[in-house]
């Protein structure tokens, strides 16, 4: 072979693995891969915070299920901007690569330009694998070890770096050659009897219902999983890393997990019998707080990592399995079978769900601004189904949630288990990329909205047709809220912004903007913006004196009883 430099190297391998998008910022050391990649196929699509790359990478791994997301930036700052993004690919176990320059191994100590820490050691705890890639004709093979390791198992971030010395450096050898037709590895799947012992508990059931996880999603099962429901009758709800696993309208589908915890409250028994199905207990489930799953419950679960099985409680099945191999196996032994009706049980599933998705009230809420229900009641109302759908926030996450109808994995995306607010925009561009033609939303309060406002400019230099929408009520509402439940309104510190026009600053960077004071109006603009196909941000003026009723229990507070408990977490 004629030498290549090891940016071009880098370039071709990726190809060869199947990445055709990278997400990136520019820096000198990594010029000679950027300079590639148009070369050999790869698309570059580059934001004005590395963060926003990382969380990009992210969404595209999630909405395209068995994919790889790429994230390229420089040494040192560029590196340090993007251990968000990879913390956050670690907790939500997205399949991600992040590579970063560095200096040349000759500077080694020396006061060099952005170097004098190990970048490698600072990745290895919130990645599967943290690596330097020493030599040039190391790259291919260490590349596609990372990308096997990211995808393999329970999924989740690597980190390469790579020395400046190594990208310009120049190779006519090659180790370990990349073969673009790579078998695949077989999936960990389940045998006819561990698929019998689980339908024999579920049979049993009085009131049995499957929660999906990230599992399903990243396994890419939604098919196995409807051919599961459709043979059995199974209610399903989802947590929210795993909306849009059954498609918006489908008879068994109730909503997302959290209308368990509405069953007492209009006077019905939880579940009996909970089947997790590539769903991990804890934070998107109630914790220990028994208010989603009933610790008199029967657990019954799968998940490719085993040490997620019974992370919490015991389970009466475990099974360490892929979820699509094994859904699989378990819709082709339910189809032989007589299943109950369970018409009793699904009726309490809907009328929990209606009570979380109707609940009353007024256009305006009592400061006579737009009620934050409303405004996104109204939001939901004007998207097509072919919406896919970003949702960065606090209190707007709980307002937005009910309303969800997303029909397809990987068309609703929430911040998941790291709480990282400022992903919207990263999370919205990357959607975008991995869905050319498709109308994104993204739905932000005014505290998340403030994270990375620069990147208007990149969704407009881009030509990417999302549609930011600001639920823009003055404040960091679920903080403010808090604040008020636990130490009283007068004592209020740090929780309070201005009224700003975001959608001005959306146009002063490129894009179209309005603001909405009237909800009547909400449907029509919001309908407007998507069919113009133009990046738009949309600011809608709501009620900074509505406190959404999730925020009682994350701050630890039960207004009935007097009490306070330590916030966000289970109380010691």
């Amino acid at each position: 072979m004629s030498e290549l430099m090891g940016g071009a190297l880098l370039a071709e391998t990726l190809f060869a693995l199947g990445v055709r998008d990278v997400f990136t910022l520019h820096g000198g050391h990594l010029d000679p891969f950027l300079i590639a990649c148009p070369g050999v196929g790869i698309r570059l699509t580059d934001v004005r915070h590395e963060a926003t790359a990382g969380h990009a990478a992210e969404a595209y791994a999630m909405t395209r299920p068995g994919e790889l997301g790429v994230c390229v930036v420089t040494a040192g700052p560029g590196f340090t901007n993007c251990l968000t993004a990879i913390a956050s690919a670690y907790s939500n176990a997205v399949p991600t690569l992040f590579i970063a320059g560095a200096p040349p191994e000759s500077e080694l100590a020396l006061n060099e330009l952005q170097g004098g820490f190990s970048q490698v050691q600072l990745a290895a705890p919130i990645t599967k694998w943290s690596q330097r890639v020493s030599r040039i004709d190391r790259l291919p093979d260490l590349v596609e070890k990372a990308s096997r390791i990211a995808l393999s198992g329970r999924p989740g971030p690597v980190f390469l770096e790579i020395p400046i010395n190594v990208m310009f450096g120049r190779t006519s050898r090659i180790l370990f050659p990349v073969e673009p037709n790579r078998t695949k590895a077989s999936k960990p799947t389940i045998s006819a009897g561990d698929a019998d012992r689980v339908l024999d508990v579920l049979a049993c059931a009085q009131r049995p219902v499957i929660i999906t996880g990230s599992g399903v999603v990243l396994s890419d099962s939604s098919a196995e999983l409807q051919r599961f429901v459709d043979a059995t009758g199974l209610p399903v709800v989802s947590n929210s890393k795993s909306n849009g696993v059954l498609p918006f309208g489908h008879t068994e589908y109730f909503g997302p997990a959290s209308i368990l915890a509405q069953l007492k409250s209009i006077g019905c028994e939880g579940a009996d019998v909970v089947f997790l199905v590539g769903a991990r207990a804890g934070l998107l489930l109630g914790g220990r707080s028994g208010n989603i799953i009933l610790s008199s419950a029967k657990v019954l679960q799968i998940d490719i990592d085993a040490s997620e099985i019974g992370r919490l409680s015991p389970v009466t099945v475990g099974l360490v399995a892929d979820c699509s191999a094994a859904l699989g196996v378990i819709a082709t032994q339910a189809e032989g079978r007589d299943w109950p009706k369970w018409d009793s049980w699904k009726s309490g599933l809907r009328a929990a769900r209606s009570a979380l998705v109707d609940g009353e009230c007024t256009d305006n809420g009592p400061s006579g601004r737009i009620h934050p229900n409303v405004a996104a009641l109204r939001v939901f109302e004007a998207l097509p189904l072919s919406t896919i759908v970003v949702v960065d926030g606090g209190e707007v996450t709980a307002w937005c949630e009910p309303h969800n109808r997303a029909s397809a994995p990987g068309e609703y995306l929430t911040t998941g288990y790291l709480g990282t607010l400022g992903v919207g925009q990263g999370f919205a561009i990357g959607a975008s990329v991995a869905h050319p033609g498709r109308p994104i939303v993204l739905i932000m309060g005014d505290g998340a909205v403030g994270f990375h406002l620069q990147e208007f400019d990149t969704m407009d230099r881009h030509d990417l047709p999302i549609t930011t929408i600001v639920l823009n009520n003055s404040c960091w509402a679920m903080s403010m809220n808090a604040q008020d439940l636990v130490f009283g309104k007068q004592r209020r510190t740090v929780v309070m912004l201005e009224d700003r026009r975001y959608d001005q600053v959306a146009i002063a960077l490129g894009c179209e903007g309005m603001r909405i004071v009237d909800a009547s109006c909400i449907v029509e603009h919001v309908g407007n913006a998507i069919k113009a196909g133009r990046a738009t941000c949309i600011d809608i003026s709501t009620d900074p004196e509505v406190m959404h009723p999730i925020t009682f229990g994350m701050a630890g507070a039960d207004p009935k009883q007097g009490k306070i408990s330590m916030p966000y977490y289970q109380n010691e």
